[in-house]
């Protein structure tokens, strides 16, 4: 029985050795690259019709505010986001689709909704971290005019990340999946009032094909 109650007392030692408490985050809208649009994408965001931009919601396992782990003197911690990850996905969008000189307006003929499908960062063999989004563009009686699916990933190895870091790191990641949204063609069609829906698209040299943001570093 003694060594029964020895094994447990290892057992809790050597968790507390590897996981220690939740490393706290604060995660901002800090990019560390400028990357400008095209001057023909500008202008086509510019023709996009006024948009409400609904807060984001998380469809992850995970909960609200957890996004991965990161190894430290303390040993592997839990990240934990100070505030929930769809309030940060979502001001990002907001500031991006600025970025574009994009229109959003309380009362516009049109609904932007985006639900979190992956947020999460990992250093265990180099450094991983990747996001993953379904948008859903809606008319005013909630009927979905478009939907996608948009996804960034980067890795690096050899470059020691920290929790200060993280808040650049997932500001890139995010505004080059948004920028890949925003650039769908499909999406541009439907969000300009070129279309009515997804399936008629009418030639237009002025829309750009869309870009790849699963990139590595």
């Amino acid at each position: 029985m003694k060594r029964f109650f020895c094994f447990l007392a290892l057992v809790c030692l050597f968790s507390v050795d590897v996981y220690a408490e939740n490393q706290p985050i604060d995660l901002r809208f800090e990019p560390t690259t400028t990357a400008t649009p095209a001057l023909h994408l500008l202008s086509v965001v510019n023709n996009f019709r006024g948009v409400k931009i609904q807060p984001f919601t998380d469809k992850r396992s995970v909960g609200e505010t957890l996004l991965g782990s990161i190894k430290s003197a303390n040993g592997v911690q839990m990240l934990e986001s100070s505030s929930a990850i769809s309030v940060y996905a979502s001001e990002v969008f907001r500031k991006v689709y600025r970025e574009w000189g994009g229109k959003s307006s309380p009362d516009g003929p049109l609904t932007l909704k985006g639900e979190i499908t992956q947020f999460a960062f990992d250093d265990s063999d180099g450094y991983q971290a990747k996001v993953g989004f379904h948008f859903f563009l809606c008319d005013d009686s909630d009927k979905i005019l478009w939907d996608g699916h948009s996804s960034g990933i980067v890795r690096g190895s050899g470059k020691t990340v920290t929790a200060e870091n993280l808040s650049g790191i997932f500001s890139d990641i995010l505004r080059a999946t948004y920028n890949e949204m925003l650039e769908d063609e499909k999406l541009v069609g439907v969000w300009s009032g070129r279309v009515s829906n997804t399936y008629l698209i009418k030639d237009d040299a002025t829309v750009a094909p869309s870009l790849s943001v699963k990139n590595s570093r």
